[in-house]
């Protein structure tokens, strides 16, 4: 049975889309982009979580976001009675605003690691099972399908939060992984801030209570925690059996802090801020704690081997 208070944030969420959308610099990812855009809304999502599209340097990247921000809540305040936004302080990863009325609240949020893109978003419309139930329509810029997916499985994998492995466990019943979402992954293993060996081979952690707490609610399809718990077994296994031998060779190069960028099909790859930040830690941790920095990349060779770290 879907919750009414999920019900009255996605309510709220779809009024505050259409002022994001006139940015042409962001757009959507997670799952609200994947639930209510990319599919026919299989569950409720109530967060919105946007990519900065442009390969500014940091400085110019963060004073962009915040004028970006500022730009929003004026519309918003100007557009819906009563609405309250509470901006949110950084915490040097994410730019985030809570807008809120009476019956509920949203969180908007722009990562200011993780920006550009190199595959190109899409436009798409608010799903028809969205507009029929809300009786609202909407229209985004959302990344592409290998980023999107690609940001979601290594969501799934590092959170392990029932949400992501909902979102995960629909793919597996209607696309599976294809070849441009396995090179969303790696894009996404190359950005994210932990170890590329946490990822792979994460230590399962017991989400009873978060799926009933942040999850029961959300869908009125049949998704069980057993069928959480096997959907993320089979990611894990699935994720690291299809990890060809060249991006296996280039995450270990990676992380070894010599990267073969020729492995990847896409230039740019080395361009991406978060992977240029992540292996800029790389290069200082291996250059100051040697010792450590053979342990992490021991522990990535164990988990793309298939074996325990």
């Amino acid at each position: 049975m879907i919750s009414k208070q999920y019900h009255n944030q996605v309510d709220l969420m779809l009024q505050i889309l259409p002022h994001i959308h006139q940015e042409d610099t962001l757009a959507l990812k997670g799952g609200t982009a994947i639930n209510l855009f990319e599919r026919d809304m299989p569950r409720l999502s109530v967060d919105i979580d946007l990519t900065y599209l442009p390969f500014d340097d940091r400085g110019s990247a963060l004073a962009n976001i915040t004028a970006v921000l500022n730009r929003i809540q004026q519309r918003l305040t100007s557009s819906i009675p009563g609405i309250q936004i509470r901006k949110l302080a950084s915490d040097g990863q994410e730019a985030k605003m809570v807008c809120q009325l009476s019956h509920a609240s949203v969180k908007v949020e722009i990562n200011t690691v993780i920006r550009g893109h190199l595959w190109p978003p899409r436009l798409l419309q608010l799903s028809d099972a969205a507009q029929e139930q809300f009786g609202k329509f909407a229209a985004m810029q959302v990344v592409s399908q290998a980023e999107l997916y690609g940001g979601k499985i290594c969501a799934g994998l590092d959170r392990q939060h029932p949400r992501d492995i909902f979102d995960i466990h629909q793919l597996y019943q209607q696309d599976g992984l294809s070849e441009e979402i396995r090179q969303g992954l790696i894009v996404s293993l190359l950005s994210h801030p932990r170890p590329i060996h946490e990822i792979l081979a994460p230590n399962l952690k017991d989400q009873q209570t978060i799926f009933n707490n942040q999850f029961t609610g959300m869908t009125d399809r049949p998704f069980t925690y057993a069928d959480f718990e096997a959907t993320r077994e089979k990611l894990a296994q699935d994720i690291r059996i299809g990890i060809t031998d060249n991006y296996q060779n280039l995450l270990l190069s990676f992380t070894n802090a010599e990267p073969d960028w020729t492995l990847f099909p896409l230039a740019r790859l080395q361009e991406l801020p978060a992977v240029r930040w992540k292996l800029s830690n790389i290069q200082k941790l291996r250059a100051q704690n040697p010792r450590k920095h053979t342990a992490q990349l021991k522990a990535l060779e164990k988990a793309l081997s298939f074996q325990t770290p």
